[in-house]
Parts: structure tokens; sequence; C-alpha cells
């Protein structure tokens, strides 16, 4: 958009001396309402983003990226399993593949019973060690690291011991199920962060496992970390293991369980971005009232550029361009006290999420340069057109009346 010489004298002039306008008292109400709503917008977005890539990531830490599974029974010969793991590993996308023991089990304490996922590796497997916050991550035999939430449940600590019972179905007898359970001693606690994992898995040895279990040289499945850059792929690289490995195996991608959740989660984001983008159209109207009492208050103005020859249109061209200075400086200030507002929501303590809703008990925030320019443009558009609007009675000015009451 080009200004004439006329448009740029008054631009300037405003540029050179802002405050005139800004301090005006329907201007400092209109900022504060544009700042304001901004600021909520950009700050939910920010909290709703940090909580969809923590969950993400620690989900994906937690599970095995893509798992493979015997199609012909339940477990998979060790010696095929290590077989599995040198074919798989050399693919590039692969960073680990794991043979692991998986169960459900109950834990039992002093008379309290809950329902547990035991997860066993071999003795020299330190996958999960980073997120051991208490003990030590080395597995060894007949002692057992459990989730943070199932040692605050039952109030146990590293050393304490709890009896794991495994509810054998080949053991009927008349009486009922003749579980298999034993005592362990408590090693260390897991903590990831990822409150389903956190309160329910037990992890041991191959050893360990294969006693409690029953079984002996074999593992339920093989699990498959990907590099990050693959983890959106792995649909694809589910689709090539299946041709590789054929019919024996059965291949699966964390999406086929998870993606649902992820999708419900990014549709809550852009519903609550369209619900607080409501809170900018209620400022948006503001806007419309400080530039009408804008343009009572510089009627004399107007009316002397429209005497020395002005057009209505190089005239509404100025107090646009003026006010509009002002609603976009003032969009950018409330996307900088989103920042703040959603630091600020990470740091209290007044509220704290809850894990059995929430899967993570602690809010984190996310600044993403998509969703800060998706606000930045959705909010100017509003303002924009809400400056717009009201000069449309510049055309019907009657510049005669204007000279009688002045």
């Amino acid at each position: 958009m080009r200004f004439t010489i006329l448009e740029k004298f008054y631009i300037s002039k405003y540029l050179r001396d802002p405050r005139r306008y800004l301090l005006r008292f329907n201007y400092v109400f209109m900022i504060l309402g544009i700042v304001i709503s901004v600021g909520i917008l950009s700050a939910g977005l920010n909290l709703f983003e940090g909580y969809q890539r923590t969950l993400k990531s620690l989900l994906l830490d937690s599970i095995a990226h893509v798992s493979i599974f015997s199609s012909n029974s339940e477990y998979i010969p060790i010696s095929e399993a290590n077989r599995l793991k040198t074919v798989l590993q050399a693919h590039k996308e692969v960073t680990a593949a794991v043979p692991v023991i998986t169960s459900s089990v109950m834990a039992q304490k002093a008379g309290a019973v809950r329902g547990c996922f035991l997860k066993a590796y071999d003795k020299n497997e330190s996958t999960f060690s980073k997120y051991v916050v208490s003990g030590s991550p080395k597995l060894e035999t007949d002692n057992i690291i459990i989730g943070y939430h199932l040692a605050k449940e039952f109030n146990l600590v590293v050393n304490d011991t709890l009896s794991i019972i495994f509810p054998q179905m080949n053991r009927i007898t008349a009486l009922g199920l003749y579980p298999s359970e034993r005592q362990y001693s408590i090693s260390g606690i897991y903590k990831s962060g990822y409150y389903e994992y956190d309160r329910s898995i037990v992890i041991c040895d191959f050893e360990t496992a294969g006693n409690l279990l029953l079984t002996e040289d074999r593992v339920s499945k093989i699990e498959i970390s990907l590099l990050p850059q693959f983890t959106n792929q792995t649909e694809k690289i589910q689709s090539t293991l299946e041709s590789e490995l054929g019919d024996d195996y059965i291949v699966t991608a964390w999406t086929e369980n998870n993606a649902g959740l992820f999708r419900l989660i990014t549709l809550e984001k852009w519903l609550i971005f369209i619900v607080f983008s409501f809170l900018v159209l209620i400022a948006g109207l503001n806007v419309v009232s400080a530039v009408s009492t804008s343009i009572v208050d510089m009627s004399s103005e107007i009316a002397i550029l429209r005497t020395v020859g002005a057009g209505t249109v190089t005239i509404t061209r100025i107090i646009y361009s003026r006010i509009a200075v002002i609603g976009l400086f003032a969009v950018l200030i409330g996307q900088i006290l989103g920042a703040g507002l959603s630091y600020l929501a990470i740091k209290q303590s007044i509220y704290t999420l809850k894990g059995d809703v929430y899967f993570i008990d602690k809010l984190t925030i996310f600044i993403s340069p998509t969703n800060q320019i998706v606000i930045f443009f959705v909010a100017a558009v509003i303002i924009l057109l809400c400056i717009r609007i009201p000069l449309r009675n510049i055309r019907n000015m009657q510049i005669i009346d204007v000279f009688r009451r002045n």
C-alpha cells in the first residue's frame, strides 16, 4: 500500500509523538483489552502444546515404538529372539531391539492388592535406567524395580519387600486358581512421569520373571526403539518389517493404540484456540468503540483536512494506519504476556495435574513459532477489521455541522 505525501506527514507525525494518542482514555482500554485477550489465548495454546509434546515424549520413552510377537505361540525362544535382534538392529531407523518378557501380575502388601504390569529384561539391559530415581538400576535376581506411584501407594522404599502374584490359568484345582507367589526385595524406584506406567510397572531380570511365570529361555516379544526422526513413520516401518519377517511374526506400532489419543488432544487444542479467540473478538468490540470515539474527538481535524482538499479515502487511511500501529503493537505485547503467564502457570503450586486423569502430573509449556504466527494472524485480522468498520462513518460526516459545533 503506497501513501501520499499528506498521509506520510500525518503518520510520521503520530510515530514521532505516539503518546498523544496512546494516553487517551479510550485507547488505554482498547490496548488493555487486546493485550489481555491475546495473552490468555497465547498462554492457553502454549500450555496445551506443552502438554501434548510432553505426553508424547514420555509415552514414546515408556513404550516400544514397534513390537514383534510370535504368531504361532505366546513366547519366542531366546535363541530366535537374539537372531531377530541382530536382523532388526541392521535397519538404519532402529536404535535398539530389546527382547522382553511381559505379563499381568498382582502386587500385594499388608492386605492391599493392585494389578501390575511385569516387564523383564536381560541383566545387561539399561534402556530403562535413566528413569530410576532412587536405588540401583542394575537388575539382580530376586530383586525388582517398581513404579514411583506404586511405591507411594504401598508406602514402600528401596530395600523393602513386595509380594508379586501370578495367577496361573493352567493350574486350576478344585479350590480354584493356584497362583504363583513370590516375595522380592525392591532395589529401585522407577519414575518416567507417565502416570499409568509409574503406578503399575514392575521391572526385573529374565531369571526372576522365569521363576515367577514358570517360563525358561523364552521372551514375550521384541521391543524396537526408533530414532526420533522416524517415530512418526512407524506405519511405514511396520509394513517393511511385516514383509521382511513373514507370517510367523506379528508387527505392531505404537500408533495403533495411541493415535486416537493424540488426535483427540490436537482437536481439543484447536477447540481451545477457537473458544479463546472469542476473547479477541470481544476486545475487537472495544476497538470499534474506541475508534468511534476517536473519530468524534478528531472531527475538527477531519473537517479541516476535508476543507483543504483531502479526500475521504486519504483521511480514512491516515486514521486507519495510525490506530492499526497501536493494535498490532498491542497484539505483540499480548503474545509476550502469554509467554509470561504460561511460565507462571508451570511454576505455581496451587493447581497440579492429576496423573490418573491427564496421564502426566505436571504442567509444561512449549512456545511453537507456528502457533504464534497463527495467533498473530487471527488477532491482527480481527483487530484490523474492527478498526475499519467505524471508519466508514467519516464519509457521512457533514463538515458544516462540525464547524458549527466548534
